[in-house]
């Protein structure tokens, strides 16, 4: 135990990056409470029980509201998550915010016989917590999670009432739940009252401290997740066979669905038919991929097949994964360059020390070394994801795009929104007042004790093999909010909408109306090339003004099109053998550029 709290206070001292921040904005001290409990357990005649030191050093993580930054129980907690055998969801109805059953579980489960016949089913609206009125229960259980605002803290207390990974939480203290509920064929303020038993679901241990980050190894440090919500996204999907957020078939159309080649990244991908219009639909489940190369080439091959007239990108419940991911996935949805987000590192004697030590680190050494005379708490910023890997593929879905996004949206996916918005790439759609909030890249102990190089002070093994995730390099946004930090302040929509009891029980039925009466408001261009000799190009165009074509960065021709479609014939001037093997267009509609593609020169 005191080894752990050592580690912990060496960690939140010499590399937490957001410590300046969270002592200014929550009013606490981690350092002084970890030094108290270090103090405890070096004056205890024997150890303190097992339950009672995880508490105390949850909680000390707890109050920094990070989700990035925490202590990772040992087995068999880590391997273990809690689940009742239902979830609930927040919906507006008729004005009034109610929690309703969105999905019941397999039959199997202890208690869900009684409570079916009792009238526990999908539907009904939930009005007590073991006796407790459910908006207060629910708000009690958000004060206890690490949500960087309230929007997130509500989101969170909301997912954890039926579902929690253990390794970041402690079991329930109750061992049971008393539910009361108003039967949908109930009249008046009938209630009924069922009771459901917390079960356990093991999944596959995780050793030595790397959780469930798929990254390879060269990419670990390259990581933005919340490991809590990957662990219970593939948890429901595993145990519970829970459908996609997806849109209903039903409701939008039959046979329009396009399969996917990861589906766990991408559950869902189809056109939606609505009374604004026909669009395109992309579920982005997870960032949690190995490499970002495969991503990026199944997402361009999905939208390929989906209408060019607008898309909806769905990324709810998406707690991050591999930074580059995101953030190169920006391109393939705009004509304009992309800047990546910078990152910081906190300015320490640790930190200047991994700087110097390891090539990709190099780029934050001198404005580390310079800390000592300008005093500053956090280094320059320096983007992971270079800005040449952010531009190289270019534009691939060239029509208007619409994002919704949730409070449980963290790490890497608050940063492909931030870029969406900043970068100005279309609407975004927010079920909540903001995202997750969670603006750091995190390593892994394993990845930080192996970095320092400090066996001392870091060993590379925890005893009982604990672990610890840590915020090491913290988020700040480009463009028109350069320099503003995402930790705790989240991505804010362009328009808010409530969740309805139709968009609960009918896969987003009216969230996805609202996203087809947007798109349908926007116009949408296309701009297509092929090459149909050594130096001529047929070109194809709709909603486009002028067309101006580049030989690698050279200017080589600019085409006016007349009528809202074009089909024209380019002849460019022989390039050099030497020269530039790409052709880029680039599509404006007035003075602003609209739609680009690229063409490798045969």
């Amino acid at each position: 135990m005191r080894q752990i709290v050592a580690t912990a206070l060496d960690l939140v001292e010499r590399l937490y990056v957001h410590l300046p921040l969270k002592r200014s904005m929550y009013a606490v001290n981690p350092v002084q409470r970890l030094r108290l409990l270090h103090r405890r357990l070096e004056a205890a005649v024997s150890t303190l029980p097992d339950r009672d030191f995880y508490d105390d050093l949850l909680a000390t993580f707890s109050e920094l509201r990070d989700l990035h930054t925490t202590f990772i129980l040992p087995e068999p907690f880590r391997s273990t998550t809690a689940y009742l055998p239902f979830a609930i969801e927040a919906c507006v109805t008729r004005g009034r915010r109610e929690f309703v059953v969105s999905h019941v579980f397999t039959n199997g489960e202890p208690g869900l016989a009684r409570a079916r016949a009792q009238g526990f089913d999908r539907g009904v609206v939930v009005t007590h917590w073991n006796g407790v009125e459910i908006a207060r229960a629910v708000a009690a259980n958000a004060h206890r999670e690490l949500g960087s605002n309230p929007a997130a803290r509500r989101a969170q207390g909301i997912a954890s009432m039926t579902i929690r990974w253990l390794g970041q939480s402690l079991p329930p203290d109750e061992k049971w739940v008393d539910v009361s509920f108003r039967p949908k064929a109930a009249r008046g303020d009938r209630r009924e009252t069922t009771r459901f038993e917390w079960q356990v679901f093991q999944q596959h241990a995780t050793p030595n401290g790397h959780g469930v980050a798929k990254a390879a190894a060269r990419l670990r440090h390259v990581i933005g997740m919340d490991e809590r919500c990957e662990v219970e996204r593939q948890v429901r999907r595993e145990l519970f066979q829970i459908r996609s957020k997806g849109p209903s078939s039903r409701a939008f159309g039959r046979d329009t669905a396009v399969a996917s080649r990861m589906q766990d990244v991408f559950p869902s991908c189809r056109d939606v038919t609505t009374p604004a219009g026909r669009f395109g639909y992309i579920r982005i489940a997870t960032f949690n991929v190995e490499r970002d190369a495969p991503f990026l080439r199944e997402f361009i091959r999905l939208v390929g097949h989906v209408s060019p007239k607008g898309l909806i990108i769905d990324v709810r419940g998406n707690g991050g994964g591999l930074i580059t991911a995101g953030e190169r996935l920006l391109q393939l949805l705009t004509p304009g360059p992309i800047d990546p987000v910078r990152f910081s590192f906190l300015n320490t004697p640790r930190t200047a020390r991994m700087a110097s030590t390891h090539p990709f680190l190099r780029q934050w050494k001198t404005s580390i070394d310079q800390a000592v005379e300008t005093g500053t708490d956090s280094s320059q910023g320096f983007p992971l994801s270079t800005a040449a890997s952010c531009n190289d593929i270019g534009q691939k879905y060239q029509g208007p795009v619409v994002l919704i996004t949730d409070a449980l949206c963290y790490s890497t996916t608050d940063i492909f929104a931030a870029g969406f918005q900043d970068h100005g790439i279309g609407t975004i759609l927010g079920v909540d007042p903001a995202t997750g909030a969670g603006g750091a890249n995190v390593w892994e102990y394993a990845l930080i004790s192996q970095l320092a190089g400090d066996p001392v002070a870091l060993p590379l093994q925890l005893p009982s093999d604990a672990s610890f995730r840590f915020a090491v390099r913290r988020v700040t946004r480009v463009a028109g909010n350069a320099g503003v930090p995402l930790e705790d302040l989240g991505v804010r929509p362009d328009i808010e909408h409530k969740l309805t009891r139709r968009d609960v029980l009918e896969r987003n039925f009216d969230l996805i109306n609202r996203a087809a009466r947007i798109l349908s408001r926007r116009p949408w261009q296309q701009l297509k090339v092929t090459q149909t000799g050594a130096v001529t190009f047929r070109v194809k165009s709709t909603n486009i003004q002028i067309v101006d074509a580049y030989f690698g960065r050279h200017p080589v021709h600019q085409h006016v099109v007349r009528g809202k479609r074009g089909d024209f014939t380019l002849s460019l001037p022989r390039r050099r053998k030497d020269g530039p093997r790409t052709l880029r267009l680039e599509g404006f509609r007035g003075d602003r550029l609209v739609a680009a593609t690229r063409l490798q020169l045969r």
